[in-house]
């Protein structure tokens, strides 16, 4: 089946085409018929399925049969990750027809959302707390709406959104198309269904399942053995990217910056950063320019990320269908993943129903031994000193381990394979070749320090104290030197608000002392109307 057999509008098969969809996938081939029918839809699903366009597509397609004013269609997001995401799909699908959407959520600008609402744009992509933050302060008009859609339902009703969601809900007009998606069916979800769709039809598609793609390990460590475990597998594994869970905002914050202090290139994502430090740790993690990103739940759900090849759960999800959106970051579209999950003894009450969940595809690996490397490290001194005793020896390293440290800490690509040859002669002394280019003592080292001193004598040639009195022209060489050193520790708001002080400074006038200085500053009053 392509979706040319559902007859779409010639300016929204251009936009399929744009994107590279060519056929729909089982979601989507079970939802699109029935909504481009009229009749609600339920949608059980689990991530990367295709959800987004099984609700995207009809809504597009039946806004461009029946053209009318205002905001047609409502879609409730639970991050703004994803309804960022969302209306980027409408935005591709919809270029050639001229669908406009906006995106109402927190961290953006409040009184450009107020804009987009007043302007009554096609397709409104909101998440529910700024939503109703709007309609406090507008009086926002939905008599128009005809489509409503509940993305990550299940999602919303953990993020405690369900009132808000009701109260939107309460505002629209009764007689809809309502569309609702979710990975899974908890009860309160299906009370809500029951309250807003009429007669659904009920679409499911693997709910609750994991992968095959995917290869689930877990390891039995304690805290302090966590972070050594991140390294090791970094080190040890083939990966292109990776994401690391952890159960808190303060925990991913400390991770991150443990990461970095072991020289990992590491980002972090979580509610409590701005949306700005959110937009920019993601499009660094998806343009492959940071390759590890720590983060909360708030990347579980709905963020369609490409190549992601690992996943490390930090901390153990609390629920069953976390850990299954968790480790659905990988292993997507055809492509194998690993997933890894570290368990301590506080975390064995909610590993226990995943390990009952997932049965025998989830693996305990033992944890590495520490005495191999340590052994190796103590027996390689003792091991340089018989070699240094008898004829000089050459050891040929080949760089594969390198490679991979070098992803998780450099760009992937900049290291390639190579090898390295240290030469040990008899007196100790150790000399370095890298791919044959001829062997370096690391012996000229010690001679850079000689360069310092030279360094030290040239520093302090600008600065003339002596020179203060007699010769005022060194002074603005001085002042400007400083000035260039101190710009970048200034940043714009600081700059602006210097500016703004000094205008007003040379406004102010300053007033005379004694019984004249009042009358004066009375003066000006009266000249000035």
């Amino acid at each position: 089946m392509t979706f040319k057999d559902f007859k779409l509008q010639e300016s929204l098969m251009m936009g399929l085409n744009d994107v590279g969809y060519t056929s729909p996938t089982p979601i989507q081939e079970q939802s699109i018929p029935h909504a481009l029918e009229g009749k609600d839809v339920l949608g059980a699903a689990q991530t990367g399925t295709g959800k987004t366009g099984a609700f995207v597509i009809p809504i597009i397609e039946l806004i461009l049969r029946s053209p009318s004013t205002g905001t047609k269609a409502l879609i409730l997001s639970p991050t703004r990750e994803l309804a960022q995401q969302i209306d980027e799909q409408i935005f591709a699908l919809g270029y050639h027809s001229g669908i406009s959407s906006a995106t109402i959520i927190g961290g953006e600008d409040f009184s450009r959302q107020a804009d987009a609402i007043r302007a009554g744009v096609d397709i409104i992509v909101a998440t529910p707390g700024r939503l109703i933050d709007q309609m406090k302060v507008l009086d926002v008009d939905f008599s128009n709406i005809k489509f409503l859609v509940l993305d990550e339902a299940d999602r919303m009703l953990d993020m405690g959104f369900l009132p808000d969601v009701n109260h939107i809900i309460d505002t629209l007009p009764k007689d809809r198309h309502t569309m609702l998606f979710s990975a899974t069916m908890p009860k309160e979800l299906q009370k809500l269904m029951k309250s807003v769709m009429n007669d659904p039809i009920k679409v499911e598609i693997e709910v609750s399942t994991t992968s095959k793609q995917v290869d689930q390990r877990a390891y039995f460590a304690p805290p302090r053995k966590k972070l050594g475990l991140v390294q090791h597998i970094l080190d040890d594994l083939d990966w292109q990217s990776c994401i690391i869970f952890s159960a808190t905002k303060k925990g991913t914050n400390e991770l991150e910056r443990l990461l970095k202090g072991k020289g990992i290139n590491a980002g972090s994502i979580h509610g409590d950063r701005s949306q700005e430090e959110r937009t920019a740790s993601l499009r660094a993690f998806k343009n492959g320019t940071v390759p590890v990103i720590v983060a909360t739940d708030v990347l579980a759900r709905g963020i369609d990320i490409d190549n992601v090849s690992l996943i490390i759960n930090y901390d153990v999800p609390k629920a069953v269908e976390d850990y299954i959106h968790r480790i659905g970051r990988t292993g997507r579209y055809d492509k194998e993943g690993i997933a890894i999950t570290f368990v301590s003894k506080a975390d064995e009450k909610f590993f226990t129903p995943i390990k009952k969940k997932v049965g025998d595809d989830l693996k305990i690996i033992d944890l590495p031994d520490e005495n191999d490397s340590s052994q190796k490290s103590k027996s390689e001194p003792s091991s340089e000193k018989s070699n240094s005793e008898k004829k000089s020896s050459v050891t040929v390293v080949t760089k594969e381990a390198a490679k991979k440290k070098a992803d998780a800490r450099l760009k992937p690509g900049l290291i390639k394979k190579e090898t390295v040859e240290i030469e040990v002669s008899k007196d100790g002394k150790i000399r370095i070749a890298i791919n044959g280019e001829g062997f370096k003592t690391p012996e000229s080292k010690p001679e850079e320090p000689k360069k310092e001193p030279k360094a030290k004598k040239e520093a302090p040639k600008p600065v003339k104290p002596k020179a203060k009195s007699n010769k005022s022209k060194s002074k603005p060489k001085e002042t400007k030197e400083s000035k260039k050193g101190s710009k970048p520790k200034m940043n714009f708001d600081q700059i602006e608000r210097i500016e703004r002080a000094t205008e007003r400074t040379k406004k102010v006038r300053k007033p005379s002392k004694g019984l004249w200085g009042l009358i004066k500053s009375m003066i000006p009053k009266f000249g000035n109307k």
